[in-house]
């Protein structure tokens, strides 16, 4: 008897190795077992808070990025669109102020445009209460200059609205003060445009 199997004998030992259970197969225990450690392991990714500002990277971040050192209380969409802007801008600005006044001037489906109903519930849901004025620019313009006054930031979503119509323009000149700031889109990008306040109206109190 070879000395390693009677050292075993007189210990109890076997020196045979232990059988799988029934139905269980070596391979069938490994996988298992490296199944186990890979869940063990495993992290679940959260996702990611949509943002609509200027770190969403979306189609507003660049206006946005304009915005972020402007610090105001009250704000004029002309030209709405889908409403995804207005609350790009209004996440952006929030950040200097908790308090801002949110107007807006569009025809809305009156022209083929997003839905006024749909527009003011989305923005609703965004903690933001819009003040509208339905209708053309002309007339909008003029209902915030004899009710309003004046407003800090006005965003003109298409250039031709003024380009075209010098009396817009006059009626812009009347809701701005001399910190007023005013963009105007033209090909899709952004720039500041000088308008006189020689007949501004009162400042939106």
């Amino acid at each position: 008897m070879p000395l390693l199997k009677l050292w075993n004998s007189l210990r109890g030992q076997s020196t045979t190795t232990p059988e799988p259970t029934a139905g269980e197969s070596p391979k069938a225990t490994t996988q298992a077992s490296s199944s186990a450690a890979q869940n063990s392991t495993q992290v679940t990714k959260r996702p990611a808070k949509k943002s609509f500002g200027m770190f969403g990277g979306g189609p507003h971040s660049g206006l946005c990025k304009q915005l972020k050192t402007l610090s105001v209380r009250s704000v004029l969409e002309i030209g709405v669109g889908d409403g995804s802007q207005a609350i790009a801008v209004m996440e952006t600005l929030s950040r200097h102020s908790d308090s801002i006044r949110y107007y807006a001037v569009d025809e809305f489906e009156m022209s083929g445009g997003v839905n006024l109903k749909q527009f003011h519930q989305t923005l609703r849901n965004h903690n933001i209460r819009p003040q509208l004025f339905p209708g053309s620019v002309d007339r909008g313009l003029m209902q915030i200059a004899h009710t309003i006054g004046s407003v800090d930031l006005i965003l003109v979503a298409d250039g031709n609205v003024i380009d075209k119509n010098p009396a817009s323009a006059e009626i812009l000149s009347r809701i701005s003060h001399e910190e007023t700031s005013v963009l105007v889109s033209r090909n899709e990008t952004w720039n500041f445009m000088e308008v006189s306040t020689r007949h501004r109206c009162r400042r939106a109190a």
